[in-house]
């Protein structure tokens, strides 16, 4: 689990080194806590650090590199499997 973890951590430091301002981190930070809290309820407006309309704006007005961040999200997914740990089977 750590190892998923570990991976997972560096993931969001690498999609927070693209946001191009301090502001624009602590947006894409609200934004992934909305889908990691897991209540079913990841609208802006569930958001308990930013308001919805600074959210709102991060997501459609402000300029950001959405492509290198899905480019690098999928690389980091692909690297986290291949990477794991082998599980020893029982089943003989």
């Amino acid at each position: 689990m750590s190892h998923l973890l570990a991976h997972a951590q560096e993931l969001v430091y690498t999609l927070e080194s693209f946001m191009p301002s301090a502001y624009q981190r602590e947006n894409l930070n609200s934004m992934l806590g909305l889908f990691l809290e897991a209540r079913g309820y990841p609208l802006p407006q569930h958001c308990q650090t930013k308001s919805a309309s600074a959210l709102g704006r991060f997501l459609n007005t402000y300029d950001w590199p959405t492509r290198k961040i899905i480019r690098t999200t999928l690389q980091h997914i692909i690297k986290a499997i291949f990477s794991r740990p082998k599980v020893q089977s029982s089943v003989q």
